[in-house]
């Protein structure tokens, strides 16, 4: 069970606090068109975000939300539910119920629609985007922990989106420096707006990491074959103790089937029990004599004595008698 655990521990780690924003898109043309905003499911496994929250609202005043709440023993997940009642224009619950495409596949996205129409369907907010001025945008977990969050600057043009680079680190660690955005404007390929696919990169950085600390490839090597040289050894080791317990299991077998006719025949010796009546000794005595004297003493000589006219010779003997008829 501990084992089963500790190998569990790299699957919980990859929860929803791996659904990260990716790309967003304040205004999408001069009259007005609808912005939005896509996440991105960067681990290996399934995760539905389905009860996670989306807001516009500051960490600063999400975390002052809490902390006056902290006196009322109300966990940050019944805040935030509380939250999306008084304030329903500025924090977003996803809804649950359309769990065929809430569940994000791993390395996936999902675009949220900011249009200001919940009642549109599941991927529909309630607040938009203004163009000119500096948009935050937060995600939260179910129990309230802060997920991911960017704030899109003032000077993204009508038409372009803000997102990862696609050569760059993937969005996977919270608040780690290292991810890098641009402005995409959709004139280029390179700059192409990809709402609904992620930038997919033809560069791994752990591959490229390790390649510069490893060029030949010796410690991979090296590590390779002493995962396989090591499961073979304890392998050996295990068949060895194996057979060790087993031989002796043998041993102990054919040491009682051994000593087992033994304690049967000491088992069978009644013990003394004292003198016995003469009754008993008389019946005793009697059946013994019956058992050892059952038959009359013989000769053990056959005689064998000729008789005249036996029948297989006798002629007469052989033929059909006739009736007597009396006159």
């Amino acid at each position: 069970m501990l084992l089963c655990a500790i190998l569990a521990l790299p699957t919980l780690a990859q929860g929803r606090k791996n659904v990260r924003i990716n790309e967003v898109m304040v205004q999408q043309d001069s009259t007005g068109g609808n912005g939005w905003v896509e996440f991105y499911n960067s681990s290996y496994g399934t995760n539905a975000v389905e009860k996670m929250f989306i807001t516009t609202l500051s960490r600063e005043e999400i975390q002052s939300i809490f902390d006056k709440n902290k006196g009322s023993n109300k966990k940050p997940n019944q805040v935030l539910l509380e939250l999306c009642e008084e304030r329903p224009m500025d924090i977003y619950e996803i809804p649950r119920g359309d769990e065929r495409n809430t569940k994000i596949a791993p390395r996936t996205h999902f675009v949220m629609e900011a249009d200001g129409d919940p009642k549109a369907g599941t991927f529909h907010m309630p607040f938009t985007f203004t163009a000119g001025k500096d948009n935050y945008i937060a995600l939260y977990d179910v129990n309230g922990d802060l997920v991911d969050d960017v704030t899109v600057p003032a000077t993204l043009q009508i038409g372009q989106s803000y997102a990862i680079k696609a050569e760059g680190r993937l969005p996977s660690v919270l608040d780690d420096g290292k991810t890098e955005w641009t402005v995409k404007d959709g004139k280029t390929i390179e700059s192409a707006i990809t709402k609904g696919n992620y930038n997919i990169r033809e560069v791994n950085e752990n591959i490229e990491a390790f390649h510069i600390k490893d060029p030949h490839g010796y410690w991979i090597a090296i590590l390779a074959m002493s995962v396989v040289f090591g499961a073979l050894a304890v392998l050996y080791i295990l068949f060895k103790l194996f057979g060790i317990f087993a031989s002796k299991t043998l041993q102990k077998d054919d040491q009682n089937q051994a000593t087992a006719p033994a304690a049967a025949q000491a088992a069978a010796i009644p013990a003394a029990g004292g003198d016995l009546d003469g009754e008993k000794m008389a019946a005793i005595c009697f059946a013994l004599y019956q058992h050892l004297n059952a038959h009359d003493q013989e000769s053990g000589v056959l005689t064998l004595a000729p008789r005249d006219g036996s029948a297989w010779s006798s002629k007469s003997g052989l033929m059909r008698e006739l009736p007597v008829i009396k006159k």
